[in-house]
């Protein structure tokens, strides 16, 4: 089974953190791992700020982003999503970049792998609830 996964998911596979062995069990799975292309430019910024913070050296932060592309078996174009992720964006009133990784999951029907909790709860009681899990949740299928 195909798994989206988004960027908050995608910058543990190289930092410390209490969920980073459950992130990284995601590679080492046979699952297929997908994301929108520009999740590229979302874990760059984030690990620039871990590096601009002192939490990883430079050449660290540009070794987890040029793994990514490597990590994931396809980045999708987010032109595939976006008019569904306004949609999505609008319903949930959430940010958009965050609704189209749901977006493509629903496009694929595979789960959207995050650790977004806000994300998560305003997907509850909606078509999205079952989409949507957790890392380290204890339902990822991996």
């Amino acid at each position: 089974m195909t798994l989206v996964v988004d960027a908050s998911v995608a910058v543990l596979w190289g930092v410390e953190d209490p969920l980073a062995e459950v992130a990284e069990a995601l590679l080492l799975s046979s699952r297929p791992l997908i994301a929108p292309d520009f999740i590229l430019i979302e874990v760059a910024n984030a690990v620039w700020k871990i590096a601009r913070r002192g939490g990883i050296q430079g050449e660290q932060a540009e070794g987890i982003v040029e793994r990514i592309p490597r990590a994931l078996t396809e980045l999708v174009s987010p032109t595939v999503v976006w008019s569904q992720a306004l949609r999505i964006a609008r319903q949930l009133d959430h940010p958009v970049y965050d609704c189209a990784y749901l977006a493509l999951a629903e496009s694929r029907g595979a789960p959207l792998v995050t650790l977004d909790k806000r994300l998560h709860a305003r997907t509850r009681s909606t078509p999205w609830e079952t989409l949507t899990v957790l890392l380290g949740g204890g339902t990822v299928p991996v």
